[in-house]
């Protein structure tokens, strides 16, 4: 009987938890995803989320249900460029939420990504600018081509093999050691890994690994940190690390012995992020070493992602690619960023890859300020966290015809000045405002050269094909994928290499 009365409370609270979150509450003037997801973030929101669904799911909820869209008791999800421009514009009373950015700081230390002070965001972005700025960023194109120069033994062995090129994998190994020869003074080996070991690095594997596990942080600290109590004390008790445990181990020595090599003058390198921003006294060291650490993190996966699937698309359109290697050819190869910029080809496949691959597909979450405010014609409560995802205007089928096709001459096409006007406005890969990403002329410089390169040495073209001349010509679409911090295609991106005559 005891536990039939127990019962009939928790019902009987649990509807009238359901009636108020949906008449009552300060947001139950806004649509909600499902009829739990006011309830608890955990019921409708975690789930999809951890599925990788969440920026998938939530375009087709707000086609439906309007702009604004409730997805837990206090969250908000909106899709709209004017409330995007409101949040994100310069000087936003919108700050960053406290409980998903903390998940990104790396030894106590907040880097410029998970730094929720504007003002002390404000100040490193100033900082780090010195080397990230549009003028001081041609000074790494020698740097970015000997790595892409050894990416290119690593596809000779591949090719020397007849062995297909699994692009997610091998650019991501090619970004991981420009990066972190950018951030450490030395690349990480990630491509050596590749052609001596023949497998991928251990803690690059980790990291993107990690992305797809944000949901869990985000949502269950505590256990996130009874786990990390129990993997630090498995060695205690068994005399053996965890194989994630022992690469973080590896990478935290590594890192550390960098920042070493950078403070002695006898050993440092020529230009890297820990000797301008360290050594020379800008910001703490250690927080020149999370902010290294943070660039070989999260920063690394969108720029290797967007390459591989421009290599993908440009192996099924034949003529695309001949094009493209026509115009490099008849600029004669270049490798400074102004000359790379002035080839409409080379940046329409660019600026098309950007879009197409939607890398970063973060929610960037934000709070409302104190007072409220209005938000597409609706007002929200103070305290509100409201995000939206960069790629969802990236998109937008009202801008971008056919949006989940590659299709470069959209950006070639200057005919119609309005649409023109819109695609300028809903390009926002790198978000807008204070909080656009710092490393935009970096990401562009590394595609324009990676991929001006690679087709430099190698046609590419698809893994298998029945056509008996090899030439394919065709609009590559979107492949099948999964979203978190970062988008991760659920088939492999495989193509085979020939040399370029």
């Amino acid at each position: 009987m005891g536990f039939l009365i127990w019962a009939a409370v928790v019902l009987v609270l649990g509807i009238a938890r359901l009636f108020y979150v949906h008449f009552f509450s300060p947001l139950s003037h806004i649509p909600s995803a499902s009829v739990l997801a006011p309830v608890s973030r955990l019921l409708w929101e975690f789930p999809v989320e951890y599925r990788g669904q969440l920026t998938l799911s939530l375009p087709k909820l707000h086609k439906k249900l309007g702009p604004l869209v409730r997805i837990g008791p206090n969250q908000v999800s909106f899709y709209d460029i004017d409330i995007y421009k409101q949040v994100h514009k310069p000087g936003s009373a919108f700050v960053k939420d406290p409980r998903v950015y903390s998940q990104f700081v790396q030894d106590g230390h907040p880097a410029l990504f998970s730094i929720t002070d504007p003002k002390e965001h404000a100040l490193r972005r100033r900082h780090m600018g010195l080397l990230f700025n549009r003028s001081r960023v041609p000074s790494l194109t020698h740097m970015m081509l000997e790595e892409i120069s050894h990416f290119g033994e690593f596809l000779q062995l591949l090719h020397s093999r007849k062995e297909a090129v699994d692009l997610i994998s091998t650019c991501r190994a090619l970004e991981a050691d420009i990066v972190s020869r950018f951030a450490f003074g030395n690349s990480i080996g990630a491509i050596d890994s590749f052609m001596v070991a023949g497998e991928e690095l251990h803690i690059i594997k980790e990291n993107d690994l990690q992305s797809s596990k944000m949901p869990v942080y985000t949502n269950f600290p505590s256990l996130v940190r009874g786990f990390q109590f129990a993997a630090n004390l498995l060695p205690k008790v068994t005399g053996r690390d965890l194989p994630s445990v022992k690469s973080q181990k590896a990478f935290e020595k590594w890192a550390n012995d960098q920042l070493e090599l950078t403070l002695d003058p006898e050993t440092a390198s020529d230009l890297s992020f820990l000797k301008v921003m360290a050594a020379g006294g800008r910001i703490p060291e250690q927080c020149a070493l999370s902010e290294a650490k943070e660039m070989l993190g999260p920063g690394t996966d969108t720029t290797s992602a967007t390459l591989a699937h421009i290599l993908w698309a440009l192996s099924l359109n034949r003529s695309l690619q001949d094009g493209l290697v026509a115009d490099l050819v008849a600029a004669q190869w270049p490798t400074d960023m102004a000359a790379l910029e002035s080839i409409p080809t080379l940046t329409a496949c660019v600026m098309e890859g950007i879009r197409w691959t939607g890398a970063a597909a973060a929610m960037l979450p934000r709070i409302v300020p104190t007072a409220g405010a209005v938000l597409g014609g609706v007002q929200v409560p103070g305290g509100t966290m409201v995000s939206s995802s960069p790629i969802w205007y990236l998109r937008d089928e009202n801008v971008f015809p056919e949006p989940h096709q590659f299709r470069p001459s959209r950006w070639l096409d200057k005919d119609d000045e309005a649409l023109a006007a819109l695609r300028s406005d809903y390009y926002v890969p790198f978000s807008k405002g204070a909080s656009s990403c710092v490393g935009i002329h970096f990401a562009y410089l590394e595609l324009y050269l990676s991929l001006s390169q690679i087709l430099k040495l190698y046609c590419i073209k698809p893994l298998s094909t029945p056509v008996i001349d090899d030439v394919v010509d065709c609009e590559a679409t979107l492949p099948p994928r999964r979203e978190w911090v970062s988008a991760v295609p659920t088939c492999p991106l495989h193509v085979r290499l020939s040399a370029r005559d």
